[in-house]
């Protein structure tokens, strides 16, 4: 038997309040004193009173909903990009509708369609691999407002939340050089992102500014096993490195798998530097020193850049670019 919804008419009453309290206690309005706010918090608990979202739709002509589309789930960097964007749009009272693009370009618009479909108010989107340039432009002709994050197409046309990666790859860089590293090699991604060529851009000019030298670059698969099976390629490049500057943290310690592996010790044998800060570097072994990209924070800034774009259709397109900070571990120690 459906037991028949609690109101916010029933909450005031029990409460002892006025309707209207109730309702700006619902929406988190500042102008509720904590005494009342608190009382009649506990009077919704104990009734188990929830909001009508649906009402709420109909009155205000949107669907407090958003969604975010990453490329894959296998790095917990994302996971903690979307804990930064939930943050922001739960206090805008909005719901998030995650989606995992898996890095194409076709999944990733059937996705949007179906956003569409569930009238999301706004996107968040880190484009997937070889997603169409056209695509923000057209999603905005479209009448939907979105933010790229961490990754981008169609430069400028779109609010961008993201972190200086140019700056990270030469903190690291530098990083390695200070420690007698002059033959530097570079374990990548294949995917062909934004990401990607800032990283690789950022590594030839911090080698020019550092005189040391390109020991090769390594693509491997965002796996696990993908980035330890890159460990024979890495050992194998004509130019033996004596560094290595990973992509992401998942890249990195899954080259320290596999250089255990071929009897190669991380940190002392081979010097290995990370670009994400995860949770994850301080758990290998040994620790990897790593860029810290902060995601939650990046994910705050998406979500304020899209709870802008909401509330202000018209305002200028904006970019918000988070400052990276090494972070020394004993992956990068030879002693």
């Amino acid at each position: 038997m459906n037991r028949k919804k609690v109101t916010l008419a029933e909450v005031a009453r029990v409460a002892g309040v006025s309707r209207a309290t109730v309702s700006l206690v619902v929406r988190k309005s500042p102008l509720v004193a904590d005494y009342t706010r608190e009382k009649v918090e506990k009077v919704m608990a104990d009734l188990d009173y929830v909001r009508d979202i649906g009402a709420a739709r109909l009155r205000n002509n949107s669907s407090r909903t958003v969604g975010v589309i990453v490329p894959n789930l296998v790095n917990s960097f994302f996971t903690e990009f979307l804990s930064g964007v939930e943050q922001v749009m739960g206090e805008d009272d909005r719901v998030v509708l995650l989606a995992n693009s898996q890095d194409d370009p076709v999944r990733q618009n059937d996705i949007l369609q179906r956003f569409r479909g569930h009238g999301v108010d706004g996107v968040i989107l880190c484009p997937a691999e070889g997603t169409d340039p056209d695509l923000p432009l057209r999603l905005r002709h479209r009448g939907v407002p979105v933010v790229q994050a961490l990754r981008e197409v169609g430069e400028g046309i779109t609010d961008y939340a993201g972190a200086d990666y140019l700056e990270g790859v030469r903190l690291a860089i530098r990083h390695l050089v200070g420690g007698g590293h002059h033959r530097i090699a570079f374990l990548s991604v294949a995917a062909q992102t934004s990401a990607r060529e800032e990283r690789l851009r950022g590594f030839t000019a911090a080698l020019g500014e550092t005189g040391a030298s390109s020991a090769g670059i390594v693509e491997a698969e965002l796996t696990w096993e993908g980035a330890a099976q890159s460990a024979a390629a890495m050992l194998a490049l004509k130019t033996r490195p004596t560094a290595v500057l990973c992509f992401n943290d998942v890249l990195a310690a899954g080259l320290m798998l596999g250089l255990r592996r071929a009897g190669c010790e991380p940190g002392r044998d081979l010097a290995v530097v990370g670009l994400d800060d995860l949770p994850l570097a301080r758990l290998t072994y040994p620790p990897l020193t790593s860029v810290a990209m902060q995601p939650d924070c990046i994910g705050v800034r998406a979500g304020h850049l899209l709870a802008r774009r909401l509330a202000q259709a018209d305002a200028p397109v904006q970019r918000s670019v988070i400052l990276p900070r090494l972070m020394i571990r004993g992956s990068s120690h030879r002693d």
